[in-house]
């Protein structure tokens, strides 16, 4: 029994294969056949691997699938920034970037920079994990349909996806900051603790993943203070609607509430009945002080005992 394209069981058993299924509102393109790609490869990303991996793994399954790749190692920081940004790239069908999530980050900021920059934004990305963190590449294994996997498994499954030649487009995220540089990010941005601990295990990169333990212990122990401001944008009501009706605090005076109208103020409880130290917000000269009592609080809905001081 045959089934069509649109039957949930066939859908799902595709996604299972790791085959590309298009679901509603999803629009993809195709790579060309035979497929010319920039590789822009890290040698020192990782563990260092990247060039023996991409030589042993990527390269053979590329050929199978008629893909023939230009590769460009890089030799410092920012090269790949500077080689997509001044490249002319109408040489080839797709950038593939052989490294972990900070090259890439390096190629899509040097694409955002070229004066074509909106044509230049069309051209199909590829990550093939080979660096410490493989954030994208293991999101977009997810996506596939593929079990979790990491490493060379991890590095099949996106080479694959490479080879069935199917791209998507991809939300970006723009930051601009006070002195004025404007970043664009595909994951997320990082301030802070977080930040350090990546700056500061760069140095470990021969550690693989287990620098960024190793990096958070060190941060721990020289722990800084980091000032910043976060300002947000409240929500507008909408035009022709009134805000939802919001109970009106009760009134305190003296730091003491009000008791309700006709009720009185209930006696103290006895110290039999206070909660021990430990157990209670309030602060008291021993375990079991006899200074705690109740009063009458007025919640909106119904009347309940509040513990004070």
């Amino acid at each position: 029994m045959q089934r069509g394209r649109d039957d949930p069981k066939m859908r799902a058993g595709a996604r299972r294969r790791g085959a590309a299924v298009a679901g509603e509102g999803d629009s993809y393109g195709v790579l060309p056949r035979p497929c010319h790609a920039l590789v822009l490869l890290n040698p020192q990303s990782g563990s260092g691997r990247a060039l023996d991996d991409f030589q042993a793994v990527v390269q053979p399954m590329l050929a199978e699938a008629d893909i023939a790749t230009t590769v460009f190692v890089t030799e410092r920081a920012h090269h790949a920034h500077e080689k997509v940004r001044d490249e002319d790239l109408s040489q080839w069908d797709t950038l593939v970037v052989m490294s972990g999530d900070g090259l890439l980050f390096e190629v899509v900021n040097g694409l955002m920079e070229r004066p074509d920059w909106k044509e230049a934004m069309k051209k199909p990305l590829c990550i093939l994990p080979g660096g410490s963190g493989n954030a994208l590449a293991a999101s977009i294994n997810y996506y596939a349909g593929y079990d979790h996997v990491a490493k060379k498994k991890l590095l099949t499954n996106c080479t694959f996806i490479l080879c069935k030649g199917l791209y998507t487009q991809m939300d970006l995220v723009s930051l601009s900051t006070a002195s004025g540089k404007r970043f664009f990010s595909f994951l997320g941005f990082g301030w802070g603790f977080i930040s350090d601990v990546d700056i500061d295990s760069e140095k470990y990169r021969w550690l693989g993943s287990a620098r960024f333990t190793l990096g958070t212990l060190q941060c721990l122990a020289k722990l800084r203070v980091y000032h910043g401001r976060l300002s947000y944008l409240p929500i507008s009501a909408e035009q022709g609607s009134s805000p939802a009706p919001r109970d009106a605090p009760a009134p305190v005076t003296n730091g003491h509430i009000p008791q309700p109208a006709g009720r009185k103020r209930p006696a103290p409880c006895p110290p039999t009945r206070c909660w021990p130290r430990w157990a209670s917000p309030c602060r008291r000269t021993g375990p079991w002080s006899p200074r705690r009592s109740l009063s009458w609080s007025t919640p909106s809905t119904s009347p309940t005992w509040a513990p004070t001081c």
